[in-house]
């Protein structure tokens, strides 16, 4: 069965409904294009090391989460440990594993988003087990928040731990959306701020990813589409900006027919992250060879010769082109929105490949900005 065949029967036997009373999605207040002419400016990667050993209990796996710790360590969640988080020193050292797989407290069936949480704590997406876990920097649990609305992808948090803006599948009006809330620390629903309808291949592409920005403004991305909109932390019926442009490079969709479920198009908004004022995006794209490859299995950690990642920065503003830069890798932002990282095979062990991104050229300035 699909993935998007799994999400459905899962969202319809917990009889997700649209829900009476809270805010739905209208038109956007404001539309602002992104320019589509790159200056001269580059988002370069610098390495800073390497995550994963033959010896080290647990794997990277193919397609990780990973988080930096306000006390220099790598906290990582990948499907392939069942459950268990793999934590490394600051010098890329396996130290020890937090969690293990289960439904209890502090157990996980599927981790994903790690986020940082208030004093060094952590909070940690379950996103079989529908909750997100806040933990103290040593392991304890501290609070359990279960999100029963959606299959809940993304999330950033809001004043400490009190609420929680998610983002990922439910039901709406017309069936299948990706959709947008803020929750309370009780996983009640507080304001639903958009629910975009999704065609069901989607589910197997679209991560729902979502950022915070200085002016506490909330964002995500739109579904088969080269957009990003911003709302306010307390709801609203509509957004207060949308960003959207006309990118050659980015494929909407839907998958060509008879494309493998394996094969990187459509083009997938992965990462969001919000940096001095500007707005980081990284989208994986088809490499241009992908179709030689295209029989090759994820598993196999080939990710790298199917898909490509375009890095760009925007000022979301004005919707202006800070630098655009394609990497021939399968790259992410980690969940503490400092670093962008990749999966290498190395002989037969995947290790996570750690960079800190900057710019690098002449133009590397925001265009003039109007207030927000």
């Amino acid at each position: 069965m699909r993935s998007h065949e799994m999400l459905l029967a899962t969202l319809a036997g917990a009889s997700l409904l649209a829900m009476p009373g809270v805010p739905a999605t209208a038109s956007a207040q404001e539309l602002v294009s992104i320019s589509m002419d790159p200056p001269d400016c580059v988002v370069g990667l610098r390495e800073l090391l390497r995550l994963g050993e033959l010896e080290d209990t647990g794997t990277i796996g193919v397609r990780p989460e990973i988080t930096r710790t306000r006390d220099g360590e790598f906290v990582v969640a990948s499907p392939e440990n069942r459950g268990e988080l793999l934590v490394y020193d600051a010098e890329g050292r396996f130290r020890r594993t937090l969690g293990a797989a289960g439904d209890g407290p502090g157990e996980y069936r599927l981790p994903g988003r790690i986020r940082l949480g208030p004093d060094g704590s952590l909070l940690i997406l379950d996103i079989r087990n529908r909750r997100i876990t806040h933990v103290s920097a040593g392991g304890e649990v501290l609070q359990t928040v279960d999100v029963r609305t959606l299959q809940v992808l993304d999330f950033v948090a809001l004043d400490g731990d009190a609420r929680f803006f998610v983002s990922g599948f439910g039901v709406g009006d017309g069936g299948l959306s990706v959709v947008t809330e803020v929750v309370d620390g009780e996983g009640t629903t507080l304001a639903r701020l958009g629910s975009v309808s999704a065609e069901p291949w989607t589910a197997n592409f679209f991560r729902a990813p979502v950022g915070l920005d200085g002016g506490g403004r909330l964002w995500s991305a739109r579904p088969g589409g080269y957009a990003f909109e911003a709302w306010e932390a307390d709801g609203g019926r509509e957004p207060v900006r949308r960003l959207t442009g006309e990118a050659d490079w980015f494929d909407p969709g839907p998958p060509q027919p008879g494309t493998p479920i394996t094969a990187p198009t459509p083009s997938v908004v992965m990462s969001l992250r919000f940096a001095e004022g500007l707005l980081w995006i990284a989208t994986w794209v088809a490499d241009e060879n992908w179709q030689e490859n295209a029989d090759v299995s994820p598993a196999e950690l080939q990710l790298n010769r199917v898909l490509d990642t375009v890095l760009e920065v925007v000022d979301p503003a004005s919707g202006g082109l800070v630098a655009r830069t394609r990497h021939e890798e399968a790259l992410r932002i980690t969940g503490d929105e400092g670093l962008v990282f990749g999966v290498r095979e190395d002989g037969v062990v995947p290790r996570a490949v750690l960079y800190a991104p900057f710019l690098e050229g002449p133009d590397c300035r925001p265009p003039d900005r109007p207030g927000m």
